[in-house]
């Protein structure tokens, strides 16, 4: 039954970029294309999970030799730059990436945004990651919405924000809410927020976000260890803020067509993993977790 999912879901994904971008046969993925920005090679496969599966999107950004903790040092940095996706070490090089959920709450919209805004990051953040690893002098962080765009997005923000709001009181009971930071509730000992932003020209995203430590300077020792939290899980993207020594987790997903498994995931997974860990990084390299916050 499950591989009949994969199947049916494999076949989705075909349908819904067949007529968005360029595809090429594959044996050994569900779909694989460009996506016409600097010619980004992205790689989509569904991915089998309990209780259903995920449509996983990857492209190539760079080749490099970088020696495994000043590359995740990086990549822990630059991480806070990404809406949608993540960067992820493979090998001797590093991808862009980001995941779905499949099944019923996956929409046509979601796939394609997913292929767009993993081939667009991993194109045009290489010029940037390439000094980076190397040492040089960075061109700064391309942006992900046009400043024109972002004048005209304030309709786009409000539709999904009430949306956002309608799902939490529905399924938590209701966030707290800041004009400045959005929606937030407590979990355990960590806080999850959650915002609406506009990406992809005429979109939204809603990204989950929790500060899992404050106080923090990035170390070799630390940034290796999220490198290594995040590759456990389909979900969310560990970043470290220089300019205000903190680590947060974040994962966001589509807001056209919000669904609410899909912000419910979300959340729960971030929540988990922020709640689930902050103890342990705090007692190994020092920090406050948000419940220490006063």
């Amino acid at each position: 039954m499950a591989e009949r999912q994969i199947d049916v879901t494999a076949i989705e994904v075909r349908r819904a970029l067949a007529r968005t971008f360029h595809g090429a046969e594959s044996d050994s993925h569900a779909w694989q294309g460009t996506v016409g920005v600097g010619e980004a090679v992205v790689s989509v496969d569904v991915v089998p999970r309990e209780g259903g599966s995920l449509v996983h999107a990857r492209a190539r950004s760079i080749e490099c030799d970088a020696e495994p903790a000043p590359l995740a040092r990086v990549l822990a940095s630059e991480n806070a730059e990404l809406v949608l996706g993540r960067f992820a070490a493979s090998g001797g090089a590093v991808d862009v990436e980001h995941a779905i959920l499949a099944g019923p709450t996956m929409d046509a919209v979601e796939v394609q945004a997913s292929v767009w805004a993993v081939g667009w990051a991993a194109a045009s953040f290489a010029p940037r990651m390439r000094a980076l690893v190397t040492e040089a002098v960075p061109v700064p962080p391309p942006p992900q919405t046009p400043a024109a765009r972002l004048r005209d997005s304030a309709d786009h923000v409000e539709f999904t924000t009430r949306r956002v709001r309608q799902h939490l009181d529905a399924r938590y009971g209701g966030f707290e809410h800041h004009p400045d930071w959005g929606f937030h509730g407590a979990f355990g000992s960590a806080r999850v927020f959650v915002e609406v932003l506009p990406v992809l020209d005429d979109s939204t995203a809603v990204r989950v976000s929790s500060p899992v430590l404050s106080q923090v300077p990035l170390s070799d020792e630390l940034a290796l260890r999220l490198l290594g939290l995040a590759s456990e899980q389909p979900f969310g993207a560990f970043a470290h803020l220089a300019a205000r020594n903190e680590v947060w987790l974040q994962h966001a997903i589509l807001g056209d067509d919000l669904d609410p498994v899909e912000l419910e995931t979300a959340i729960d997974a971030v929540a988990t993993v922020a709640d689930g860990c902050d103890d342990a990084l705090a007692r190994e390299f020092g920090g406050l977790r948000y419940a220490d916050l006063g």
